[in-house]
């Protein structure tokens, strides 16, 4: 547990800050109180928290790069939302489901997890399958399919796990 410590300290702050923006209250009862149910939430789940190891460390700069990282997805979200609107209103539906089997270098799992579900939150596109480096990813045209190997956002990725 004491090698652990920083990652519980940083995790009940995350839950204590999500804890204050829901309550609305700055008062002293309800912050302690908010800070002691994040403290216990943590320590009740602690087996399920991502270790250090099996992710991308936490500093000023990963907070950067997963900033500009979701800044991307949300405008390819914005993006292949009007695609997807644009085929389903066609009269003709030019609609071609296809089966894509992606294979990546990334290492760390969580960073593999964040992009099997950047996938998934793309309209048009759902994972299916995320076995160590494969993907195998359902596209509702071959255009955004083969889009996929060449998806900037893995690039992203793996530029923050060679930092």
């Amino acid at each position: 547990m004491r090698g652990r410590l920083p990652d519980y300290i940083g995790m009940t702050m995350v839950m204590f800050i999500f804890w204050v923006a829901v309550s609305g209250s700055l008062k002293w009862p309800q912050l302690l109180f908010g800070l002691a149910a994040a403290a216990f939430v943590v320590w009740f789940n602690r087996n399920l928290l991502i270790k250090s190891e099996e992710r991308v460390p936490i500093r000023f700069k990963t907070l950067f790069w997963f900033a500009g990282y979701a800044l991307k997805l949300i405008s390819d979200i914005v993006v292949a939302n009007f695609q997807v609107a644009a085929i389903v209103l066609n009269p003709k539906m030019p609609i071609e489901p296809n089966l894509v089997e992606l294979e990546v270098d990334i290492e760390k799992i969580t960073d593999r997890v964040l992009l099997a579900n950047s996938i998934t939150l793309t309209p048009g596109t759902l994972t299916i399958m995320a076995e160590d480096n494969k993907f195998l990813v359902h596209a509702l045209t071959f255009k955004s399919g083969e889009g996929l190997r060449n998806w900037p956002l893995i690039k992203k990725i793996r530029e923050m796990e060679e930092a």
